[in-house]
């Protein structure tokens, strides 16, 4: 989690690990799946972005950041929503491990 959130904002993390929100920098929020997290509430297994796993993002940001409406960019194994959903909903979808930036 510090990882993205630092190669994403360029800032130390300041979260505990406790939520997949990482937290909301230049108006646009953070989150990373993982089943550590999630309870494991994705298709099949894995760290799958879904409508009921986006609600469940959507609830954390809420709670932390509650006047939040920008943009999201949501890191997870793979997302079933479609294009349009993500756009619709404001969401830049990035794969991990493959879209985890490594800065030299």
């Amino acid at each position: 989690a510090a990882h993205v959130w630092f190669s994403e904002t360029g800032t130390p993390w300041q979260g505990s690990g406790k939520s997949p929100f990482l937290g909301v920098h230049k108006d646009r929020a953070y989150a990373l799946l993982y089943n550590g997290i999630l309870g494991d509430r994705s298709v099949n297994g894995g760290n799958v972005l879904t409508k009921s796993v986006l609600a469940f993002v959507r609830e954390k940001v809420a709670k932390k950041a509650a006047n939040f409406s920008g943009q999201m960019t949501i890191y997870g194994e793979r997302s079933a929503l479609s294009p349009a959903t993500l756009a619709k909903e404001g969401i830049t979808f990035k794969q991990t491990p493959y879209d985890v930036k490594v800065r030299k």
